[in-house]
């Protein structure tokens, strides 16, 4: 059994933080679409300024994906299409060298986000990895529950792994590397085990940070030293940012049926269903709601042979890379960069064009 506890104590660093800092409160009034706008605009803005957002040196293009099948396989499934975003170096688009890819899922609890909120740190990304990063606009609760965003994520996948799509746009197909934030690690994660169920291996490995890997009413407590009580749903519930009140919101909204399914928590499946997946790097808070079952899914990967590489953030909130003025946010930003680069192999095609 693991005892993670520890890693929950408040970090110096945020304490500092927090006394400059105060969670925004929507209007009494305002409808769950009003507060998603006005949050996903304020995001991007703080983004904008604070990354900063490069305009040169970059092929920025806009697509359109049909979403064509869907999880429950109904007659009645509502017919979708949704946008995608796709930065490229400006090097690199003459297809002499196809580009891989890093498909990436933003955060918000399936309710927050969208592409702009993303944009300056995938235009930072492409860039810093030299490789095509293609930022998915998918669709939203309250408007759109499970399992609509599982099925936009497949979409997206199997748009990027098609070969004629590929070709377009100088991307090589045979090597993506899926990743996200909170809910969007949850939906690379459903990708990768859709993609290998199928017998399809042009998921080279995955990127996670603060993964939400399990329904909290199925948490596997029996794993945590002290039970349920010293889990990190109990221990960390009245955390800033996210606390689990706010997790439960969002779940509520997602409407997930079943709860157990593998696209809303892999943390049940079985460990021998990962074998043969490629490296896997797991950033995980410690003072966030979500940190066991990100450390235990970081276990479960572990067993079944699969490469990782684990990051804590100890004392430090669910989504803190949200803050991008925090040094822990550089800090993540830097090791992601160079995972996602790793992992994609994009050190082998710099090498390969200087020889």
């Amino acid at each position: 059994m693991s005892d993670y506890t520890s890693l929950a104590v408040e970090a110096a660093e945020w304490a500092e933080y927090a006394k400059t800092w105060s969670p925004p409160v929507p209007p009494a009034a305002a409808t769950p679409q009003q507060i998603r706008e006005g949050a996903n605009r304020n995001t991007a803005k703080l983004f904008d300024a604070v990354v900063g957002r490069p305009e040169t040196g970059l092929v920025v293009t806009e697509h359109s994906v049909p979403v064509t099948e869907s999880l429950e396989r109904s007659e009645d499934q509502e017919k979708a299409t949704i946008s995608v975003r796709v930065y490229r170096p400006e090097g690199a688009t003459d297809n002499s060298q196809l580009l891989p890819v890093y498909l990436f899922f933003h955060g918000g609890g399936y309710f927050l986000g969208n592409l702009d909120t993303e944009d300056a740190n995938c235009r930072h990304l492409a860039l810093q990895a030299g490789l095509a990063v293609v930022n998915v606009g998918y669709r939203h609760t309250p408007e759109h529950p499970f399992p609509a965003a599982a099925d936009d994520a497949w979409a997206a996948y199997q748009w990027v792994a098609s070969p004629e799509e590929a070709a377009k746009l100088g991307l090589d197909a045979k090597r993506i590397v899926t990743g996200g934030i909170s809910a969007g690690a949850t939906l690379a994660i459903s990708v990768a085990l859709r993609a290998k169920e199928q017998g399809d291996n042009n998921v080279v490995g995955l990127v996670l940070t603060v993964p939400a890997t399990v329904h909290p009413d199925h948490f596997p407590a029996k794993r945590i030293q002290g039970g349920a009580e010293k889990s990190s749903l109990v221990q960390n519930a009245d955390a800033p940012f996210i606390n689990a009140a706010r997790l439960r919101g969002f779940i509520n909204l997602y409407k997930p049926t079943p709860a157990t399914h593998p696209s809303v928590s892999p943390l049940l499946v079985a460990s021998k269903d990962f074998q043969g997946l490629g490296p896997v790097a797991v950033h995980v808070a410690g003072r966030d709601p979500l940190r066991d079952e990100g450390l235990l899914f970081e276990e479960n990967l572990r067993a079944a042979g699969v490469v990782t590489t684990l990051y804590t953030y100890p004392g430090l909130p669910h989504a803190f890379m949200s803050h991008p003025t925090l040094a822990s946010t550089a800090v993540w930003r830097q090791r992601m960069w160079d995972d996602v680069k790793r992992i994609a192999g994009a050190d082998s095609r710099e090498a390969a064009m200087k020889t």
